[in-house]
C-alpha cells in the first residue's frame, strides 16, 4: 500500500478541482507518466553524451539548418 500525506492529497484534489482529471488516481498515472517520460529523456542525453564522447557525432551546419527550418515552415 502507498501512503500519501495530507499535503499530497491536497495536490492531488486540487489537479482534480481544476476538472483537467476526473478522479485522483488520473493525477498519479499522470504524474507517473511524465517520470517515465523525464526518465527517458535523461537515457536519451545520456546515450548522445556517450557517443559524444567517443567522438560520434556530425558537426552542424548552422545555414543548413536555417534552410530547412524555412522549408518547412512554407
Amino acid at each position: 500500500m502507498i501512503e500519501i500525506t495530507q499535503a499530497m492529497q491536497h495536490r492531488i484534489e486540487a489537479h482534480v478541482t481544476t476538472g483537467l482529471f476526473k478522479e485522483p488516481n488520473e493525477v498519479l498515472q499522470a504524474a507517473l507518466d511524465m517520470l517515465e517520460h523525464r526518465q527517458s529523456e535523461y537515457d536519451q542525453l545520456d546515450s548522445a553524451i556517450e557517443k559524444f564522447e567517443r567522438g560520434e557525432y556530425d558537426v552542424l551546419d548552422v545555414e543548413d539548418i536555417k534552410r530547412r527550418g524555412r522549408e518547412r515552415r512554407n
